[in-house]
């Protein structure tokens, strides 16, 4: 796929074209992203006041075979990774933002980053050049 440069420096590849966001609003637990599900409150299954009752929901994408939860990618430049800003880069004169990491806990592979469409119902996705 298509590699690019940051602003920054960083070489990313894409790896993906625009993959759909999806939503489930009857996850049960034997949904393998179980832990991502959110009630009407916006609490999740191990959180006191998490509350089935009134619904829930399950934002979520494939992509390569696995399911990925929207909320396991985690903001850049947020306080859960301060140290890691935004990526832009210059495409045809469009600024280009990829603002989202995956980590899946494991320490040989590399991280996958997603860039979002502006009304968040697209995900691209892209892992760094070394």
């Amino acid at each position: 796929m298509k590699e690019i440069t940051c602003i920054d420096g960083t070489k990313l590849r894409r790896i993906s074209r625009w993959i759909k966001l999806r939503q489930n609003y009857n996850p049960t637990e034997r949904n393998s992203l179980w832990d991502y599900v959110c009630d009407a409150s916006g609490y999740h299954p191990y959180q006191d006041k998490f509350n089935p009752a009134d619904g829930l929901y399950l934002d979520y994408f494939k992509f390569d075979g696995k399911t990925y939860a929207l909320e396991q990618f985690f903001l850049l430049n947020s306080m859960f990774l301060s140290q890691a800003p935004y990526m832009y880069y210059d495409e045809n004169g469009k600024l280009g933002v990829i603002g989202t990491v995956y980590i899946d806990g494991s320490i040989w592979g590399p991280a996958l980053y997603g860039e979002w469409d502006e009304c968040c119902e697209y995900v691209r996705l892209y892992e760094e050049v070394k």
